[in-house]
């Protein structure tokens, strides 16, 4: 169980969460890269710190910030969220969750947004971790770890959301550049109950990863259905054609034609600041920002889109 007082390290890993926090939430930061370099900063703490080098279980950052359903009782709800940081072993679980991250989380942080994006990643990694403490209430110090459920709800949220959308996705051990969201979905619901059927005792919560799918595709559809009049309005009364004469590239007039067909606000809004980003000044040359309705450069010229 957990002690009242904890060391150096996990300090030093609550700066860093704290760090990663902050920084993706300014403004023109992509939160899915933040997230995958502060999780292998921690794992890279917990390996260090660890008396047996090499075996991150032993550390005292997974011992003192890990969740333990022993911790609902005694009132240590931070751990649901610091749980979600840390791994038990490099390749296996770290990597394999930072590859999922990234095939799920860019698409996903690209279509809706970074808050939004956000909300569904914590939600449903820190439900899925309760959920958990309630499965092993009868072994109060079992530690569970790691941002499996958080990922799983990425992929419940795309699947809920943008089901024929195509993403780069694993399929097993091979690699494939556009696989269909829902053929996705159902291949990862698929593994878990595989992981139910043959690895029910291998350590691998998959309840965690059932839960936060769920949860992810919950409150995704949540989210999207608070939607207001206005910014539907306001969404529907752009006219994005104006934004042709800068779509000098395929990838720009990609980006154009997304920006015309979505209906979504946040959405629009994240395909209109990439346009921005991507965009070039035709006065000066120079990169351009997405703000207020318009495209605005530092030289002076702006197109209004509303």
């Amino acid at each position: 169980m957990h002690t009242a007082m904890i060391g150096l390290a996990s300090y030093a890993v609550i700066v860093i969460i704290a760090v990663t926090l902050i920084m993706g939430a300014r403004k023109h930061a992509d939160l899915t890269p933040i997230l995958i370099l502060s999780n292998l900063i921690i794992f890279f703490v917990e390996f260090l710190s660890s008396p047996v080098i090499g075996i991150p279980m032993n550390s005292p950052v997974v011992q003192e910030l890990a969740f333990q359903p022993a911790d609902l009782s005694q009132g240590n709800f931070y751990t649901l969220f610091t749980s979600m940081f840390l791994h038990a072993n490099f390749v296996t679980h770290l990597l394999g969750n930072m590859l999922f991250l990234f095939l799920l989380g860019m698409p996903l942080e690209q279509r809706i947004g970074k808050i939004r994006f956000a909300v569904v990643y914590f939600v449903s990694g820190i439900i899925g971790t309760l959920f958990m403490g309630i499965v092993l209430i009868d072994s109060p110090t079992t530690l569970v770890l790691g941002a499996s459920g958080a990922i799983s709800g990425l992929m419940g949220a795309l699947l809920l959301l943008y089901p024929r959308d195509q993403i780069p996705m694993m399929l097993g051990i091979i690699f494939l550049p556009r696989v269909p969201v829902w053929l996705a979905g159902v291949s990862w619901l698929i593994l878990s109950v595989l992981q139910y059927v043959g690895l029910s005792n291998s350590g691998v919560a998959w309840e965690a990863h059932l839960i936060g799918f769920i949860v992810g595709a919950v409150v995704a559809g949540a989210i999207g259905s608070k939607e207001s009049i206005d910014h539907k309005a306001r969404s529907r009364s752009m006219d994005p054609s104006i934004l042709e004469p800068l779509a000098t590239t395929p990838g720009l007039r990609n980006a154009l034609e997304s920006i015309s067909n979505e209906e979504h606000p946040d959405v629009r809004r994240a395909w209109l600041e990439y346009f921005a980003e991507h965009a070039t000044c035709p006065q000066c040359a120079g990169k351009m920002k997405y703000q207020n309705g318009r495209m605005v450069c530092p030289c002076g010229y702006e197109v209004e889109i509303r």
